[in-house]
């Protein structure tokens, strides 16, 4: 079976606009050549690719895993042009990286301090996000490592992992919190408290939720969510608002009397972080070396031990 590269782009153009209409205008070919193409890669794939309705086109089973491949030549193609360029202007090596937010705000800012001691004629991109779309992004190719702790049900089987270090969840509050009378609280003491918490679809979001499912607890239905750990960690510093959060995050506002923890009294698992690389992708020098640093630095991280 012949496959052409360009028609599996074009199927990625088509999922990612929703029509034929404005997938050709962004392929810049005409809309007939278009479905001329993908009829003519039907006819090679002997499956059904896209369903085309009122509401536009969408992809088939069969067309979304063909698209997926489309999108990895697309971002193979723009990675090369960045390389090129970069190596035209006397760089080296390009890094892009993934984390979540305990690892951008922790290790992730370490290892890349210590990888410019060695070498300084790299171009590195850090992107912070949740797990799921990190995941997602590393099997598109379109990041090398991603640091996170996913959980199990989120690891697709073309990901390897190296455990590097795990995160105790912590209620965090402010200093001078009522709360901090007790030495451990319990989640059914704060079911009518503020909570800033993380927006559904992370895998800490995730966590939280099933904590309190677990225990049998409803879920606090006073919150403020944010995205950003900074944000959250603001809003506890400044009200009696709630969290909770890794004990590695929060480490520099405990010792710095901006924020305070407290102990769990329902058992929490620890969250354990790795480091993700697609399997079947050769790093590149520079990402072999931050994944080297990596694993030599993140022993500091595990859960209560300080920096």
């Amino acid at each position: 079976m012949e496959i052409k590269p360009r028609y599996l782009r074009y199927l990625a153009a088509i999922r990612r606009h929703g029509s034929f209409v404005k997938a050709a205008e962004a392929l810049n070919i005409s809309q007939p050549a278009l479905s001329l193409s993908v009829q003519r890669f039907e006819d090679v794939t002997k499956a059904k690719l896209v369903d085309r309705g009122r509401h536009g086109a969408r992809l088939t089973p069969a067309g979304l895993v063909l698209a997926r491949h489309g999108s990895e030549i697309e971002a193979a193609i723009s990675s090369a042009s960045d390389d090129i360029n970069l190596f035209s202007h006397g760089i080296s090596g390009r890094l892009r990286l993934g984390g979540t937010p305990l690892s951008t705000n922790g290790l992730i800012p370490e290892v890349v301090s210590r990888l410019l001691q060695i070498t300084t004629d790299v171009a590195i991109d850090v992107i912070e996000g949740v797990d799921e779309d990190l995941l997602d992004m590393l099997i598109r190719n379109e990041l090398d490592v991603v640091i996170g702790a996913p959980g199990g049900e989120l690891i697709r089987p073309a990901i390897a992992t190296q455990t590097l270090f795990s995160a105790k969840t912590v209620l965090v509050v402010r200093p001078g919190h009522l709360l901090m009378n007790n030495k451990s609280v319990s989640l059914s003491d704060l079911e009518t408290s503020l909570w800033a918490i993380p927006p559904q679809g992370g895998a800490f979001r995730n966590q939280i939720e099933a904590l309190f499912t677990a225990n049998g607890i409803s879920f606090p239905r006073r919150t403020i969510q944010a995205a950003s750990i900074h944000v959250l960690k603001r809003i506890v510093r400044l009200s009696d608002a709630v969290t909770l959060a890794a004990e590695q995050i929060v480490r520099d506002e405990v010792e710095a009397g901006q924020l305070s923890c407290l102990e769990i009294s329902e058992p929490v698992a620890l969250r354990i972080f790795g480091l993700h690389t697609r399997r079947d992708k050769e790093l590149g020098d520079l990402a072999n070396l931050f994944c080297e640093l990596a694993i030599e630095t993140a022993p500091k991280y595990e859960a209560n031990k300080s920096n």
